[in-house]
This record gives C-alpha cells, sequence and structure tokens, in this order.
C-alpha cells in the first residue's frame, strides 16, 4: 500500500470515526490521573489538543491487542487491551478539544554518573523540554547509591540507576513507585594497553582470580569506585562470585585502590596508575574518544557484565516524599519508553562511536528479537527474578505501563 492511499484510508477512517459519535455515546472507562492532570486523556500525543494527529495514530493502531506489534497503549482509551471503534471514538468525540499551558515546574532527576558522563542526559533534556516546554529538568548526577538517598530525603523527585538489588530496596521501603527498565549495555574490564597481567580473553571471575593474584605479588594493581554506585555494587558481586572476600581484599591498599568518585575520575586514575578497573562501556568508549584514557578492554561484554538501567518515581504517598513533582516524573518516565525515547537511545552514540552505548528495552521485549540479550535482563533485573520490572504492589497511578502482555502482573 502506497503512503498516499494509506493515509486517504486513514483520513477517511478518523472522519468515519466521528460520525459513529453522533450515533451513540461511547463511554470513558480508563483514567490516568497522571496523565489527566494536565491534559485530556484523548490527547494521545500529548500535544495539549485532540485533533487529526491523535485520530491518525489510533487509527493507525487500529485492531491490534496488547502485546501485538502495532500495539500502543496510549490508544487504548477505554482500557480493555484492543483498540477498536470505542477508542477511535472516544477519541473523536473529544476532537477540538484545546488544552491550557500548565505552569513552569522543575523535575529534579538523580541519576547515575554513567548516563551523565556519556552525554545522552543532555540529548533526553533538549528533546523532552523541546516536547514539554513548561518542564526544566535537572539531573543530579551521582553513583546509584547516592542518588537513591537523595531522593529518599525528597531532594529529587525521581531517580535513573542501574542497580536492581538497590532498586528493589526502594521499592520495597516505601519510597519509589513505577519502575520501568529503559535500556542495557555492559561492563567491560579495562586495563593498560599491552595487558600485562594477561587477562585478555578470560570469564570475569577468573579474570577477577588472576588480578588478585598477581596483585598480592606486586605484578598488578585493580582500581575501584568504591562510592556505593551501581557500578561498585556490580564489582563487589562478581569479587563475591569469584569466591574472594571483598571485605578483606579492600584493605589490602597495596594493589586495590579506591577511588571514592564517578566512572571518569576511576578511569582517569586507572589510566595514570597502569591499573585495572570495571566500568560500564559507554564511558570508556566515551572517556578513550575524548582522549581522556589510552586503555584497553581486556574482558568483553558477556551475561555476568550485565548492565540495565531503569527509572523509578518517587512515591508521593511516602510522608517525606508529598511535595514530589509526580506528574512530571511520569511524563518523563513515559517519554523514556515512548518510540522517541526509545529511538533516542537507539541511536545515541552511533555517529561517534560507529554503535549505540545503548540497546532500548521496550522494542526487546515487544519483539523477542534477542532472546538471550532479553532472558539475562528478565533474570538479572525483574523484581523477583524473571517475574516483573514492577510487582503491583510497587505501582501507584500507573495506568497504561504495565499494560503488555509481555510485563507478567
Amino acid at each position: 500500500m502506497n503512503g498516499k492511499l494509506r493515509k486517504s484510508l486513514i483520513f477517511s477512517f478518523c472522519m468515519l470515526a466521528m460520525l459513529i459519535t453522533i450515533c451513540y455515546q461511547v463511554p470513558f472507562v480508563h483514567a490516568d490521573n497522571w496523565w489527566t492532570a494536565f491534559t485530556a486523556r484523548t490527547d494521545v500525543n500529548l500535544d495539549l489538543k485532540v485533533d487529526m494527529k491523535d485520530l491518525g495514530v489510533v487509527a493507525h493502531a487500529f485492531g491490534a491487542r496488547s502485546g501485538s506489534l502495532l500495539w500502543n497503549a496510549d490508544c487504548d482509551i477505554n482500557g480493555d487491551s484492543a483498540l477498536d471503534m470505542k477508542d477511535v471514538a472516544t477519541v473523536a468525540k473529544n476532537f477540538g478539544w484545546v488544552g491550557s499551558t500548565p505552569s513552569p515546574t522543575t523535575l529534579i532527576v538523580s541519576s547515575t554518573t554513567s548516563l551523565y558522563e556519556t552525554g545522552v542526559e543532555d540529548q533526553m533534556k533538549t528533546v523532552f523540554q523541546a516536547k514539554f516546554p513548561w518542564i526544566t529538568i535537572n539531573f543530579l548526577s551521582q553513583g546509584t547509591g547516592a542518588a537513591i538517598q537523595t531522593a529518599m530525603r525528597g531532594d529529587a523527585d525521581m531517580i535513573m540507576v542501574h542497580d536492581p538489588a538497590q532498586e528493589n530496596t526502594f521499592l520495597v521501603s516505601g519510597y519509589g513507585v513505577n519502575r520501568k527498565i529503559i535500556a542495557s549495555n555492559f561492563f567491560i574490564m579495562v586495563g593498560p594497553q599491552g595487558d600485562p597481567a594477561n587477562i585478555a580473553g578470560m570469564a570475569p571471575l577468573d579474570a577477577l582470580k588472576r588480578i588478585k593474584t598477581l596483585g598480592e605479588q606486586g605484578q598488578a594493581l585493580w582500581v575501584s569506585r568504591g562510592d556505593g554506585s551501581g557500578t561498585n555494587s556490580k564489582e563487589k558481586n562478581l569479587w563475591k562470585a569469584a569466591g574472594i572476600n571483598w571485605t578483606q581484599i579492600r584493605t589490602e591498599t597495596s594493589w586495590y585502590k579506591e577511588t571514592g568518585q564517578g566512572m571518569t575520575a576511576t578511569l582517569l586514575v586507572a589510566n595514570e596508575l597502569g591499573g585495572y578497573t570495571l566500568s560500564d562501556t559507554a564511558s570508556y568508549l566515551t572517556n578513550t574518544n575524548a582522549g581522556n584514557i589510552q586503555m584497553e578492554i581486556v574482558v568483553q561484554a558477556n551475561k555476568d557484565l550485565l548492565n540495565v538501567y531503569s527509572v523509578i518515581a518517587d512515591n508521593p504517598l511516602n510522608a517525606n516524599l508529598t511535595s514530589t513533582n509526580f506528574v512530571a516524573s511520569m511524563l518523563f518516565i513515559h517519554f523514556l519508553v515512548s518510540s522517541e525515547g526509545q529511538n533516542l537511545l537507539a541511536n545515541y552514540g552511533t555517529s561517534t562511536f560507529g554503535a549505540p552505548l545503548f540497546t532500548p528495552f521496550v522494542p526487546l521485549v515487544s519483539t523477542g528479537s534477542n532472546a538471550t540479550l532479553l532472558s539475562w535482563i528478565q533474570n538479572y533485573a525483574y523484581i523477583p527474578s524473571n517475574v516483573t520490572e514492577c510487582p503491583s504492589a510497587y505501582r501507584y497511578d500507573a495506568g497504561i505501563f504495565y499494560s503488555y502482555n509481555w510485563d507478567t502482573i
């Protein structure tokens, strides 16, 4: 079907829907309070008006059911997991509605340093604020542990981090709601050029064992962030899996060094000392490209080095977080898991590095395009493992966020 014919059919379809609304009333039964706090639920593209663009989006997805290729939860106006004439007619009924621009507001996102240092947050800010110009985003770049503590104090409206265990604690403790996984990449082990410890190609746990042995012999150095970040948590879990007592080795300061700083600072120290360290792929490539470090990847991405990024809104029902900007948080989360936000992540880094720095999660889980990677993410980052990205007990006014059949409820 050519483009002109498709557009003509969509236009005719939308006109039919508008006529249908004259004949009968369509009950509006599905509500998303965060959505309707600033616009109509039938404003499918969130541009503060209901027009042909909204009807076109719904018509394009017409006939889809939850989990199918064309499924678009934003268009499921009545929440019955089917995009049919009821949804089209409801949008058509409100055709011509125009809302008013909300008052200016600020959204504070406490995030991991690895996202900030790649520059992707600047891109997110630019695109999101162009779409929602009344919202100003401020990112607070910290390690995951510090980022979560900031949100728990009420000094941030939401978090964007990469440590499933700490995220689960944030949810269970009553501080967060509506967790959504947005993307993944991998941690890597990097070291001096020439790889003096000769660990290239080893499995991660074997590489750590060798570094410890050589370190105690004065022949290798390991540089840790030591800052309670997601990267630091991953490192400690790897030492544990290797059968090595992390509490003990961190006292062996002749070879085990802690920076207490972010990823870029830690890479700079490792580069200067000729040591090895654990880094997320994006931070390593960004710093290498900028000429900040001259290190090489010695242990490549694999299941043990999986790195998953998630977002969580502050829980507005928590007595300490009643002033949180919940509506803006939900808008930003919605943006990140939308096709626009996921495409941003899918393409980020391609022009600079020849390949993207992140694998967006929604296309992966919707299409099953990489079953192996998906199973790794579900096993590592779902709560509980292999069950769901966010248990129902920790969802609030989530609406369409968990209407997909791939997310077990």
